[in-house]
């Protein structure tokens, strides 16, 4: 067997592929950083493995996967070890939607969250290594065209309105959260599942900006008992312990 992990260590969506592969026990597979502080993930030979430009990205027997979601219904249909999609089909759907979420909500806002406070002063880090000329040329190579809009769009900072609102939009999750982990330990009932896999990166990465208190006991309990269960899981631990092979500080 060969199997590849294109992923970057500190990545939401690596952290998703790496957290299903432990998971299910999977071992055998290549490591592959890419450094995207060094805009690799733009780079030709990469854009031809992944074409949109973005981490994770999956290989195996030759064959590529991508989108983080997808990589992890892959890596729990193709490979031995505990199932991690529930067997009630309603459940099943339930874990669907959270993969929906994930991406489409939780991940988008997430991403506008933490541009200001965790992202935009690496635009100065690399303007004065570059030049803001040599940086845009950098940027047009980027190959999916929103994403490349974005990164323009947000390159001086996003404006507080719309970070208030991306929180928001975070919180109504939370509640939804919180609401579902009222039919059992995990987000899908009884079943740890790629809901559990899918949502944990984000979450973390709330409290990681300061928001901490909306995922405390006090406030949203379930949440909170679920955030302390998972983050004791063995292969949760293994995905997270992952760090920049080239010790360089996120």
């Amino acid at each position: 067997m060969s199997l590849t992990l294109y992923h970057w260590w500190g990545s939401t969506c690596s952290r998703k592929a790496r957290s299903a592969l432990a998971e299910k026990g999977v071992t055998d597979w290549e490591s592959v950083h890419i450094d995207l502080h060094n805009f690799e993930n733009w780079a030709p030979w990469y854009v031809e493995i992944h074409p949109n430009g973005v981490v994770p990205a999956l290989k195996h027997n030759g064959k590529i996967v991508i989108e983080s979601s997808v990589i992890m219904e892959y890596i729990d249909d193709a490979f031995e070890g505990p199932a991690l999609k529930p067997e009630d089909p309603w459940e099943r759907a339930q874990m669907r939607v959270w993969l929906d979420k994930s991406e489409h909500i939780l991940h988008k806002n997430m991403h506008l969250i933490s541009h200001n406070k965790k992202h935009a002063h690496r635009w100065e880090e690399y303007i004065a290594k570059h030049s803001r000329e040599v940086l845009m040329d950098m940027v047009a190579s980027q190959p999916d065209k929103q994403r490349r809009a974005d990164e323009i769009r947000n390159a001086d900072g996003i404006p507080e309105d719309i970070v208030n609102f991306a929180v928001e939009r975070v919180i109504d999750e939370l509640d939804l959260i919180e609401k579902d982990l009222q039919r059992g330990t995990w987000l899908c009932g009884d079943t740890f599942s790629l809901a559990d896999i899918a949502v944990l990166p984000f979450v973390e990465r709330f409290q990681a900006n300061g928001y901490g208190e909306e995922t405390s006991a006090a406030k949203r309990p379930r949440l909170a008992e679920w955030f302390e269960l998972i983050n004791q899981r063995p292969g949760v631990i293994e995905a997270y312990s992952f760090m920049d092979p080239d010790a360089e500080a996120c």
